[in-house]
């Protein structure tokens, strides 16, 4: 790119092969601004599609390009966001902020956080279908590097456009000058939380802050702790900023970082899952565990997950909807477990209102910490609401 022109031909979005819910617009030099398009739709929403083109190009001054667009049944919201993305990179501005007046409030609780990488538009208005604690939009590592201009319109547009309620939305930015742009643009949002990747120490965490406080943005973080640098910086991390609601641990970085191999056992990363959730503690955050890389073995998924909630941790990543029902089972106390629990929360508040102190039930004893877990569990079942 040049400033005052395009130099070269460039394309957002994919068309061909097995591609749906998606326009290619590829964008090349003219001497005044001209359209085409074919579309899997047509005729039925020609005239709608024209009206999308001509309406956003006026908004950026038509610049001198022509865009010849093949559209594979892309929605509304695909569309604005690839003209978007296409309209900026062909002038040479940066994606506009987008400001929402929408807040929504999640349930509190983060079993299953599901990864949806961000330029994949035909996955993104399902996710919310599958019931998962939280979506995240994957700006990083699911996003190849010369598409990223174009995947945060689409997670600007989604945030927008979509309905999120009952569900949290994070987004994992990128890191670096990129990151810096994804969190310029979503300040403003309806976004709630952002996944901050590669955090090795307190500062890379306070870097982002400022930049939230002086936009005046309300967005929670949750660093993402990738290396072995990450690990020994734990808690100075988690605790650095009002903003850290939780913090998680990416398990294939780190154990890479660390030169070894992830197995399912897990005892390469013992020391790190340990570290990180004890320094989430000691923070007064939630703790999150890494993704489980299966998504075919349900059986193992739910065992993952259950192993997680019994070492302290409170929600693992998901990378296919297919783990989330067995992501929740495994956070779910058992029948018997839930049964307990709840006599343990009944008879504790029952000693409090007559003043008595620690009590006994089914032959064991049950004081505050008892009831704390006893509680913390009914909650991870989906019996209360987190805050």
């Amino acid at each position: 790119m040049v400033t005052g022109g395009l130099a070269v031909s460039f394309a957002v979005g994919y068309a061909g092969g097995e591609v749906r819910s998606d326009v290619e617009i590829t964008v090349t030099p003219s001497a005044q601004f001209s359209f085409e398009f074919s579309s899997s739709t047509s005729p039925l929403f020609d005239q709608s599609i024209t009206h999308q083109i001509e309406t956003i190009a006026k908004q950026f001054g038509k610049p001198k390009v022509h865009l010849k667009c093949i559209d594979s049944g892309a929605l509304p919201m695909t569309w604005i966001a690839r003209l978007t993305a296409a309209f900026c990179l062909a002038s040479g501005v940066s994606i506009p902020p987008m400001v929402s007046e929408k807040r929504y409030l999640p349930t509190g609780l983060r079993r299953s956080r599901l990864y949806v990488p961000a330029n994949t538009p035909k996955l993104i208005p399902n996710a919310p279908l599958f019931r998962p604690d939280a979506v995240i939009l994957d700006l990083e590592e699911s996003v190849h590097a010369n598409r990223k201009v174009e995947a945060l319109a689409m997670a600007a547009f989604a945030s927008e456009m979509l309905d999120w309620s009952g569900i949290e939305l994070m987004v994992r930015v990128n890191s670096g000058p990129q990151g810096d742009f994804d969190i310029a643009t979503l300040a403003q949002s309806s976004v709630a939380t952002f996944i901050l990747p590669k955090i090795t120490c307190a500062d890379d965490v306070l870097r982002v802050d400022a930049i939230l406080d002086d936009s005046g943005s309300h967005v929670r973080l949750i660093p993402l702790i990738e290396s072995a640098l990450g690990v020994e910086h734990a808690f100075e991390i988690a605790s650095c900023s009002e903003r850290i609601t939780a913090l998680s641990l990416g398990l294939e970085d780190y154990v890479t970082d660390i030169g070894a191999t992830r197995t399912i056992e897990q005892s390469e990363s013992s020391f790190a899952r340990a570290r990180v959730l004890n320094a989430a503690r000691a923070a007064g955050i939630m703790p999150l565990a890494s993704v489980f890389p299966g998504f075919q073995n349900l059986d193992e998924v739910e065992e993952y997950a259950r192993q997680a909630r019994n070492a302290g941790y409170e929600g693992i990543g998901c990378i296919h909807p297919n783990q989330i029902d067995a992501v929740h089972r495994g956070f779910c106390a058992t029948p018997q477990e839930l049964e307990k629990a709840n006599q343990i929360v009944e008879t504790y508040n029952s000693a409090q209102v007559s003043g008595g102190g620690v009590i006994g039930v089914d032959g064991s004893m049950a004081d505050l910490p008892t009831y704390l877990r006893a509680k913390r569990l009914i909650e991870q079942s989906g019996g209360g609401n987190l805050s």
